[in-house]
């Protein structure tokens, strides 16, 4: 839903509908609004309205007009004269959304008394937007923005009188950018009926939709939810895996970005937690099974505080027995000097000294007593 602000020069009648008239004259006429609404903006212009006018009125005293949408909206201005012209005229108005009506295509289908769309069609309302071109001082943009708010109550005003809602609730929801497909709309209050009629939708690629043959440019709706899209769309040779990457991701970051407990990610990720956990729990049996391989008798402690209490890997198991066994060998070997000392081992050396008449040799020979007495080796 765009309108443009610039300077205006006389612009080309650019002709966006057609009117077929029925020449049986059984049937009632229709006024046909397929693809974009105005391409070029009716801001100060005279000759597209007025000739618009001039075909509607054309039609005669007709008791019915048939007007048949599938777009992808286009241009305000342009909208809300076509709405203005439909509401102002005698006739009974049914409008058939024959595939989207999205942003300024919903305010022509506002104008009709009864609205109707297919299950799988699209109706999609947000705020009007406005494309500057030049240079223009604050007090301008101050100026730009009321206008804005002078458009979108104008807006709001043919929602609220077709749907009942407070306009407070309508502005809401075009500042939300809301979609809908055809069951929802009608439950909003949007539309009227759903049609017997399915839509034929398939995406093209990134970019195009094509909806009933006619191609809708949806680069310009960034926010419009993944889910809608799969509900309604069949997908082309090239198919819309591009698309749904993106919008798949942008998905996930929205869930990371709402992620604040153990069980949101779980919710979040059922299958990649899920294979996280398992991994984990392969991983901590390998850890525990490596440390009963190199684990030795004697040695509990270290091995039961490293499989529960402070779990470290097999290999620094392996390294607390050997620090632990080297500790053990070194209080030994005090221990034996100890016990040498207290056996008597050095009177029995002293004798050997003396006997031998310069004791040089005494304490070799000491050291020789206790070695036999308690060997290095167990």
């Amino acid at each position: 839903m765009a309108t443009q602000k610039q300077a205006q020069t006389p612009v080309k009648n650019k002709h966006f509908w057609s009117f077929k008239n029925t020449v049986e004259g059984n049937t009632a006429p229709e006024l046909i609004l397929y693809g974009d609404i105005a391409s070029e903006t009716w801001w100060g212009d005279e000759v597209t309205p007025r000739q618009f006018t001039e075909e509607l009125n054309a039609l005669g005293n007709v008791p019915e007009i048939v007007v048949r949408i599938n777009s992808g909206g286009g241009d305000v201005f342009a909208a809300n004269a076509i709405y203005t012209r439909l509401k102002d005229n005698s006739a009974k108005i049914i409008v058939k959304i024959d595939g989207w009506a999205a942003s300024a295509a919903t305010i022509v289908a506002m104008a009709g008394d009864i609205i109707e769309i297919p299950g799988n069609g699209v109706f999609m309302v947000h705020d009007p937007k406005m494309g500057v071109l030049g240079y223009f001082s604050e007090a301008e943009f101050v100026k730009l923005s009321e206008e804005l708010k002078v458009i979108k109550q104008s807006i709001v005003n043919g929602y609220a009188l077709k749907t009942g809602k407070d306009p407070e609730e309508i502005a809401a929801i075009m500042a939300d950018e809301t979609w809908y497909d055809g069951k929802q709309a009608v439950e909003a209050g949007f539309c009227d009926k759903l049609m017997f009629e399915a839509v034929e939708t398939s995406v093209e690629n990134t970019s195009k939709v094509i909806v009933n043959s006619i191609p809708l440019d949806i680069s310009r709706f960034p926010t419009m939810p993944i889910s809608l899209i799969d509900r309604i769309a069949t997908y082309t040779q090239d198919d819309f895996s591009n698309i749904t990457t993106q919008k798949q991701t942008q998905k996930e970051m929205k869930n990371m970005t709402e992620i604040k407990t153990v069980n949101d990610l779980k919710a979040a990720f059922p299958e990649f937690t899920a294979q996280i956990a398992n991994d984990a729990t392969v991983a901590e049996r390998k850890r525990i099974q490596d440390i009963e391989d190199v684990a030795l008798a004697g040695f509990d402690n270290i091995v039961n505080e490293a499989k529960f209490t402070k779990p470290i890997a097999a290999g620094d198991v392996a390294k607390a027995i050997v620090a632990e066994q080297k500790k053990q060998g070194a209080n030994y070997i005090v221990d034996r000097d100890d016990d040498a000392q207290n056996s008597g081992a050095g009177a029995e050396g002293a004798g050997a000294q003396s006997e031998g008449g310069d004791g040089k040799n005494g304490a070799n020979e000491v050291d020789a007593v206790i070695d036999k007495l308690f060997p290095n080796t167990k």
